[in-house]
């Protein structure tokens, strides 16, 4: 019998990514397939967005992969961007949330012990305006960079985008971090 000895974090959590990656993309389609419906596209409310942020917040680096290929997996098979794009879209939103998550856990511990109204401020506004800052810009910057938008549409689109996570991330990721209790793994 082989066994295998997973010493780096990345592969001792790979059913842990596998299950992240696969819950991102199906809360990703399930809201493409609401909106797409109400034929309301682009989207007005991305809840992935909160995913990866309360992921990235108790998972860190670990949570990575999943996170990207989530990512990639809700825009290159349900809302049909090309490889390439879906790729360069992972980035960012992989590492805006990592970058909030960060910002958010200098301010709050992990089981969410608050020291004062600054702290969840600094917390609230890292959520719903740093992260969807890089995600955006890393969303239709690429769109940009590939010739895949007019140049007329890009603030139009980033505003979009940035709006659709900050609502997903208010909505969502709040309720959850006040659900959440317990002492995460780091």
């Amino acid at each position: 019998m082989i066994h295998a000895h997973f010493s780096h974090p990345y592969l001792k959590n790979i059913w842990e990514n596998i299950l992240i990656a696969l819950t991102y993309w199906g809360v990703s389609h399930v809201n493409f397939m609401i909106f797409k419906a109400a034929g309301v596209l682009p989207m007005p409310i991305w809840p992935a967005a909160a995913l990866a942020l309360v992921t990235a917040f108790y998972r860190n680096w670990a949570a990575a992969p999943g996170i990207a290929a989530g990512t990639i997996l809700a825009n290159h098979f349900s809302l049909s961007a090309p490889l390439q794009l879906a790729v360069c879209i992972a980035v960012m939103n992989t590492l805006g949330p990592l970058a909030g998550a960060s910002l958010m856990r200098r301010r709050v511990t992990r089981d969410l012990s608050i020291r004062s109204f600054t702290d969840v401020l600094f917390c609230f506004l890292a959520g719903i305006i740093a992260v969807p800052v890089l995600t955006a810009s890393g969303g239709i910057g690429s769109r940009w960079m590939l010739d895949l938008i007019p140049d007329h549409e890009v603030m139009t689109a980033w505003l979009k985008w940035f709006l659709a996570h900050s609502l997903g991330t208010l909505i969502f990721a709040v309720p959850v971090f006040a659900w959440i209790k317990g002492e995460p793994k780091p």
